[in-house]
This record gives C-alpha cells, structure tokens and sequence, in this order.
C-alpha cells in the first residue's frame, strides 16, 4: 500500500495539493488524471522520492522496487540505445570477463575464495537470465518501433521519440515492482502502442499512469486517481467507469443542492415572518439552527477546474481537390522516405495518417506544407488554399525570450491585444500571462501556444503532426470536438485512438514502400496491427503487406457507399441553403420600394445568377455522385 498523509505542495504562490490524503495498493492499475498543471507529474516525483512535499508524508514499503518514466529525460548522448536499455544490467553483463579475470588469478588468490567468487557471479547470470538478456532487449526495442540499424547507433543521431522509447525499454527490462509512467505513448506510433499495451497487460507489477489516450488508459488501469482542486481522490474502475461514476455523483449532488435549497427557502420564509413575534420567537431562533445546519450540508460543487474552448473560425471554401500527389517521393539527403506516393484529398476531407514510426507520415506532412522538396513526382495545391501546419517541432522552435503576445502576433491576422488575449483565453493563458516568456511554460502550456496559433491565423487546410501530445484528456476532447466541427480540411498524425475516431473520415496507412486508403474503421485497423503480434512473447512478427482480399474489398465498397450518402446529403443540403438564397433575393427584387434603386437591382441580379451558376455545379455532382451510388449498391 502506498499512502500520502496530509500532504501539501506549492510552487511560488500557485499551491498543487492541500492536505491531501489517500492510497493505492502497490499491486493495481491505477491512472492519474487531471488538467494540465494540477500537479500529476509532481506527485510522481514525490512518489519516486525525487522530491518532497512541503508537509506531510509519503509511505510506501521499503523493499518496494519503483520505476519512473518522467516526461523528459537526460541521457548521454553516446549511449546507444541498446546500451541504455541494458544499463540495469552493466554490473554483471560483463560476468563473462569477470569469470575469466578470476579462472586465471586462481594461483593468486585463495582458491576457497575465489571458487565462491565464480558460485556467485554464476548465480547472478542465473538469476537475472543474463543468457537471454540481450535477446528480451532487443525484443523490447522492436516492439517499441525503434529501427533495428538504430540500435547501437548513439543517440545523439536519433529523435527525442526514440530517446524516450529507448529509457522505456530500459525501465520495461529492469522490471521494477510499480511503474510510474508520464505519458508513455508520447511519440508512439500504433504498432508500437499495440504492443506496449500487450506487454503492460502480461506484467504483475503495479502501476500509476498518466496518460492523455483515454482508451489506452481503459484497457490498462482498473482504479482512477483524481487531482482536482487541490485534493486527490481515488475511483475504482478505469477512465470510462470513473467518468459513469462522476456523473451519477454529479446528479445525485444536484438533486441533493435543490432539495436543500428548497429547505433552505421555505426556512428562510418562516424566520422572516415569525422572528418579529414574540410568541413564535423560540421557534423562529430553531429555524436559524437548523438553517445553519442545512447551509453547512450543502454540497459543494467543484469548479472542474478550466477547460480550454477551442474553436476554429469559419474559414473561405477551397477547391474541390485541395491537395494531390501524383507518384511523389521525398526524404532527407539521398534517402527517400516516401516513394511513389499517390494521394488525393478531397474538400472536407479529415484523414489519420497512420502507421509505424519512420515510414514517412511527418515527412509526408512536411511534403505537402513544402518543408520537405519532393525528390520526385508533383503535388497540385488546389484552387484557394491556405495551408496551416502544426508539428511537434514546433515546440522546440518557439523562441523562448518571446513574450506569448509577440508569439501570437508573428502570423496573426491581427495584432490587436483584445483579440490576442481573448484566443489567449481560450487556451487558459489570461491576464498577465500574455506577457509572460516561453521559457518559463511547461510542454502542455507550451502545445496550448502553438494550436492557439492556429486560431490567431486560420487556414482551411490543416496538417497536424501529433497535435495531442503534452494536453490532458479534457483538452484532446474539446481539441476532437473543434475539429470535427471544422469547415475546412484536416490531414493528421496520431496515435491517439478516441482523437482519430472522434474526428477521422478516412484512415491512410503508410507503410515502407506503401501507401493505402485503408478500407474499414479504426477498429478494424486496431485489430489489424493486432495481428503482427505474438501474445505471448511480445516479439513483432514480420508480415507482408497483402494485396485487398475478398473482405478488404467488401468493407470499401460498404464505407464507399457510407460516403457517397453522407456526399448525397451534403449537396442535397447545399442545394436547399442557395434555393433559399434566390427566394430571398427574388423577394428584393420584387419589392415596390426599391423599383428605382438600380444599382440594387443590378447587383441582386447578379448574385442570382452566380448562385443559379453554383446551383447547376452541385446538380452535376448530385447526379454524378447518385450515378455511383447506384453502380456500387448494384454490384453489392
């Protein structure tokens, strides 16, 4: 059992956690939720004993073994990243050579001694499996996705990602009693995700998780701890079971407050009337009790603490076809990543880009923002597009001498501070917090900052690279909820799995070599990398990538006619909004009062037969896309 005791922490004037007290058993799952700076990644700290509460105790058994994954880490950037992950290990790796220095200074030292010396180094190499140590190494590092030519590659050459993976692997292989993880599947892709869930699942260690993937926390943890306002409490269940059990505490709280408030009301109303009359004093000062008693029962509700309100702007229409890329290669140096890369976006249009890490999906983006030249091949960018990109990079990029205002105001549209604090505000930056400097901002302040970029200079053709890395949970789904209501075009990265399917209406996989519309729902692209793993052992298994089968195919033409009706809709709809526009605008011109107002007139007329022109564009895609509709249900 791991118990704080009226704990408190502060930073500066800013107070995290007041007299906090409560437990999780060693041996259970359990994930730690809250908004960003509540004070997650600080009570792990103390939990690890990397830091102390100002008051209070943390207990926790002596002999407990713990493992901590921070956020961010400090490695040597020679280490390879096999190194790193066998570095637990470094004091008896090398038993080989110590078995050999003792077997040849047996006729120096006491033989007595130094055959004890060998029992013991063999125990060791028992013990720890060192026989197969190497081999469970190098299975961790390619079940995290790190590129087998990487690792004996020193870091320094490698992605902060892939750094990140690497101390993973090293905490996974050590194999601590209770794992204290700060979002692991940071940097992950989904083969990779897949496969550190699975192993997760097989460990019987305990576990504290924070994490902003709600599903990967439902399918590892079974209790939730909750920092909210400055206290902690613990739920059993995980995230989805939590949230049901909230909601049912909310109602049962709110309809508590009503009964109250009524009580509270109709005494109040008898105080008021009998507190004057002597013959009804004695009751009326027993109502004042009891009022007391009934105001001190009313149940306080939580602020929730602030959420952030995302929004996009509308934004202008682009053309049909925003983006597309005819037989495009691209990479770094000499080295292409992507090759013979076809793909067309359509408007509207909100595509996961998905695959395993180093197939080419950030280059992809980058290709397409014109960050990365195409080695090969053309991309056509459509007709009135304005091209927004959001990439992890970012973050490292910001200039952290500048001021969140100046920040802001670099690609705004424009620079006045009342609309600079209010998107400010809208990403919980107030007051004086637009002049505040970058360097001071933690990971999540400083994604907050770059997406509020976004709104400050709206595009209608967004490439997202991981836009949910360092947001808690509540920001991803009021960042799923923006962008599922967004006008414009969406192609993003992500591993996260209620984000993509919150949000996504097509999936495209890159593989090495391949490019494809994968033709099902997310589920069933879970269910696909599934398939590359072993259950037992945890290896990936090497899979060719198939050509569509009698299934695959099935499955496109149903999500093909899912998509020619919601087309049919749309235009249908369309074609409603501007019929109502003519009948509004015929109206106008068939108004007595403005028969003199030529210039009136005129321009109205005009307008008519634009829209009648756009009218006769939305018919031929009606019928156009009807047409197909009825070829692909007869081919069914």
């Amino acid at each position: 059992m791991i118990t704080f005791e009226n704990v408190s922490k502060q930073y500066g004037s800013k107070i995290l956690l007041d007299q906090v007290n409560f437990s999780i058993h060693d041996n259970c799952r359990t994930a730690l939720i809250g908004v960003n700076g509540s004070g997650k990644t600080t009570l792990m700290r103390m939990l690890s004993a990397e830091e102390q509460p100002d008051s209070g105790t943390v207990q926790k058994p002596p002999s407990l073994s713990i493992g901590y994954l921070p956020q961010e880490v400090e490695i040597l950037d020679s280490k390879t990243p096999l190194e790193i992950v066998l570095e637990p290990f470094s004091h008896i790796l090398d038993f080989e050579k110590q078995l050999e220095a003792v077997s040849q200074n047996l006729h120096r030292e006491d033989l007595k001694k130094s055959l004890q010396k060998m029992d013991l180094l063999f125990e060791a190499a028992e013990f720890h499996d060192i026989y197969s140590l190497t081999a469970r190494a190098r299975a961790i590092l390619a079940g995290l996705g790190i590129p087998e030519q990487s690792w004996t590659q020193p870091v320094e050459y490698l992605s902060g990602g892939f750094r990140m993976r690497a101390v993973l692997g090293k905490l996974l292989l050590s194999a601590p009693e209770f794992l204290l993880l700060d979002e692991p599947t940071n940097h992950l892709d989904m083969d990779s995700l897949v496969w550190l869930e699975k192993y997760l699942e097989r460990q019987k260690c305990g576990m504290l998780i924070v994490s902003h993937d709600r599903d990967f926390l439902n399918r590892i943890t079974n209790y939730t701890a909750e920092i909210s306002n400055k206290f902690v409490t613990v739920y059993k269940g995980n995230y989805d079971q939590y949230q049901n059990y909230r909601a049912e505490a909310l109602e049962t709280a709110q309809n508590r407050r009503r009964n109250l408030e009524k009580k509270i009301a109709q005494t109040e109303r008898f105080v008021e009337r009998f507190k004057a009359k002597a013959s009804k004093a004695t009751q009326a000062q027993s109502r004042i009790k009891m009022l007391e008693k009934l105001k001190a029962e009313m149940p306080e509700f939580e602020s929730n603490n602030k959420q952030i309100h995302f929004y996009f702007p509308e934004v202008k229409q682009s053309g049909a076809v925003p983006v597309k890329l005819t037989g495009v290669s691209a990479g770094y140096g000499d080295r292409n990543v992507l090759s013979d890369v076809y793909l067309s976006v359509n408007r509207g249009d909100k595509i996961a880009i998905v695959g395993p890490n180093g197939a080419g999906k950030s280059t992809l983006l980058k290709t397409i923002a014109g960050m990365v030249k195409p080695s090969g091949g053309e991309i056509e960018i459509g007709h009135n597009v304005e091209i927004r990109f959001f990439g992890q990079h970012q973050l490292e990029q910001l200039d952290p001498e500048k001021t969140l205002y100046n920040t802001m105001i670099k690609d705004s549209i424009s620079t006045e501070k009342t609309f600079v604090r209010n998107i400010l505000g809208a990403f919980l930056f107030s007051g004086d917090d637009v002049e505040k400097k970058v360097e001071v901002l933690s990971g999540g302040e400083k994604a907050r900052l770059v997406l509020a970029t976004l709104m400050a200079s709206p595009g209608n053709v967004l490439l997202l690279d991981e836009p949910t890395n360092h947001l808690d949970i509540n920001s991803v789904e009021k960042l799923a909820d923006a962008m599922a209501e967004f006008s414009g075009t969406i192609i993003f990265v992500s591993h996260d799995e209620y984000f993509i399917s919150r949000i996504a209406t097509r999936i495209v996989e890159i593989r090495p070599g391949t490019i494809r519309d994968f033709p099902g729902t997310l589920e069933d692209y879970r269910s696909y990398v599934e398939s590359f793993f072993s259950g037992d052992t945890g290896k990936t298994e090497s899979r060719k990538i198939a050509g569509p089968d009698e299934k695959e195919i099935r499955i496109r033409e149903r999500e093909n006619r899912k998509k020619l009706s919601r087309i049919l809709e749309r235009v249908e709809n369309q074609i409603s909004l501007q019929e109502a526009k003519i009948a509004e605008l015929t109206s106008v011109l068939n108004d007595p009062a403005n028969a003199s107002d030529h210039e009136l007139l005129h321009n109205t007329s005009m307008e008519i037969k634009q829209i009648e022109s756009e009218i006769e564009k939305l018919m031929a895609e009606w019928e156009a896309c009807y047409k197909e509709l009825q070829e692909t249900s007869a081919g069914k």
